[in-house]
């Protein structure tokens, strides 16, 4: 459980740092955030996001990838997936571009499966699934919605951010601020919400 929590609290100070230096230097307060001013900022460094309407896998359809080249970085996203998968999806592969793309990582691909299964043992996609929801919303506005008052709902409908990925999310942080188990954590966010408990894996 340190380990893991550990790993959590690293990212999403990094991460946070990440957008909290983006939204200071473009005057960016937390009424004025959109997800997709992160988006334009990886645009403008030379990366193309295409939809795709891809073909089934083994493991399930794909619902996005990352891919570089001597042409061109590229993230592609399934043309099918509603509007919050499809949001989750692109922001995933930002995090994928931005902290694990290197020499030796130029393709990544992700099903929609994957994208639902936050292991922490699997550490680029534990931190990928992390990441996508901070982009989405970031803590500081996240709390800065929580503090007017606003549902699980209210955010969701407002960031493009699934209430399942988003529960996860409030899950981690409760954990990593109040060290309570995974089994209370989440007991207490559904309580709260009024949700049913969340059918998401975290190990």
């Amino acid at each position: 459980m340190f380990k893991y929590m550990k790993e959590y609290v690293d990212f999403s100070v990094k991460l946070n740092d990440y957008i909290s230096t983006f939204m200071l230097d473009n005057g960016i307060s937390c009424e004025e955030y959109k997800y997709s001013q992160i988006w334009e900022l990886v645009q403008s460094q030379g990366v193309t996001i295409r939809g795709f309407k891809f073909n089934d896998i083994a493991s399930g359809p794909i619902a996005g990838l990352l891919i570089q080249d001597r042409l061109e970085t590229t993230i592609g996203f399934n043309q099918e997936l509603d509007e919050k998968s499809k949001n989750f999806a692109i922001s995933h592969e930002i995090i994928h571009y931005l902290f694990h793309m290197d020499g030796k990582n130029q393709l990544f691909f992700d099903t929609a499966k994957n994208m639902k299964q936050w292991h922490h043992q699997e550490l680029h996609e534990f931190q990928a699934n992390i990441g996508a929801s901070m982009i989405l919303i970031p803590d500081s506005v996240l709390f800065y919605s929580l503090e007017k008052g606003w549902n699980i709902s209210q955010i969701s409908t407002t960031f493009g951010l699934s209430e399942e990925a988003l529960t996860s999310r409030l899950i981690l942080m409760r954990q990593a601020n109040l060290w309570d188990s995974f089994k209370s954590a989440k007991v207490y966010s559904m309580a709260k919400e009024g949700h049913p408990q969340s059918n998401l894996q975290m190990n």
